[in-house]
């Protein structure tokens, strides 16, 4: 029985030392990157790289097109605005 108790407090204390170091670790600092317009921020190799080519420019020009043809027709109301004044966009067919 005493060892069983002296094997959880040890375990307790390992645990809570390996905890204390995980939350405590210093991180690399996150470099800054400047917004620049019409310019992309590529994260995806873990550093963040600025792109500017016309090929991001098209896939950028080609989401906003998408973005506005989805809200197309999107209303929002405030939840005291009657239901006989909202629009409602047609549905589609």
């Amino acid at each position: 029985m005493k060892n069983r108790l002296l094997l959880v407090f040890v375990a307790v204390v390992v645990l809570s030392a390996v905890a204390l170091l995980l939350t405590h670790r210093k991180t690399a600092p996150h470099p800054e990157v400047a917004i620049q317009d019409g310019k992309t921020i590529d994260f995806s190799s873990g550093n963040p790289v600025v792109k500017d080519s016309a090929k991001e420019k098209d896939a950028i020009e080609k989401a906003v097109k998408d973005m506005e043809e989805a809200a197309k027709g999107v209303i929002f109301t405030t939840p005291s605005a009657s239901p006989a004044t909202t629009k409602k966009p047609d549905a589609k067919k």
